[in-house]
């Protein structure tokens, strides 16, 4: 295969990662194992993306790369704390049928809950990060890098108010929205792959040499 193609599959995987985690949403109470997979799917499939974002990100900032290392660690801290937070409501969920504490479930709940609201906040800096290299480099839209802004101050905005209140459900609106994002991003790293140079940049010129 080659590099574009590559580039293509990994861009490619940030759509099939929504719609994974969209369809692991709507399996019922007796298929809770079929789920689970599935949304590990997405997350891993989410991996894949962001490497071709901070592949492209890193592309088009130049220079050292911090933000586009910072939007790479953003992300996956993100995928860290909700792969860490199934644990224990997988665990509720398997343990259902065998007289389950209530408030043990409960708590259990909380700590999915919990660790929602807290992946907003590594989230905001993918999307700072992101909305800063796009919108100063011009190497993605500026629209997109103008969402990705927005949606940062949404997620901050949303984790704060999640986390002082976990019964709040607009606070999952970001995360709606930023679903579309992954999507929008997708069309366009796919549009651009295999591009050598970024949008709006020239090559670097070699000195012209001196004559002896």
């Amino acid at each position: 295969m080659s590099d574009r193609l590559w580039q293509r599959l990994g861009a490619a995987s940030g759509i099939v990662y929504v719609v994974l985690l969209m369809g692991g949403g709507s399996f019922d109470d007796h298929t809770v194992g079929i789920a689970f997979l599935v949304v590990m799917l997405a997350f891993l499939l989410f991996l894949f993306f962001l490497g071709n974002l901070w592949s492209a990100l890193r592309r088009a900032e130049g220079g050292s790369g911090w933000l586009s290392a910072t939007a790479f660690g953003g992300g996956l801290m993100s995928v860290t704390i909700k792969v860490a937070s199934t644990a224990p409501l997988l665990a509720a969920r398997y343990r259902a049928g065998d007289g389950l504490d209530p408030q043990l479930a409960r708590t259990l709940q909380d700590i999915n809950d919990a660790s929602f609201a807290l992946s907003f906040f590594p989230l905001a800096v993918l999307l700072a990060a992101f909305a800063i290299v796009a919108i100063r480099s011009g190497a993605f839209p500026k629209w997109l890098g103008w969402i990705a802004a927005a949606l940062s101050l949404a997620f901050m905005v949303g984790g704060m108010s999640r986390s002082a209140d976990l019964q709040g459900e607009w606070g999952g609106l970001p995360m709606i929205l930023f679903m579309f994002w992954v999507i929008a991003a997708s069309v366009v790293l796919i549009q651009r792959a295999g591009a050598v140079h970024p949008a709006g940049r020239s090559a670097p010129v070699a000195p012209a040499s001196t004559p002896s």
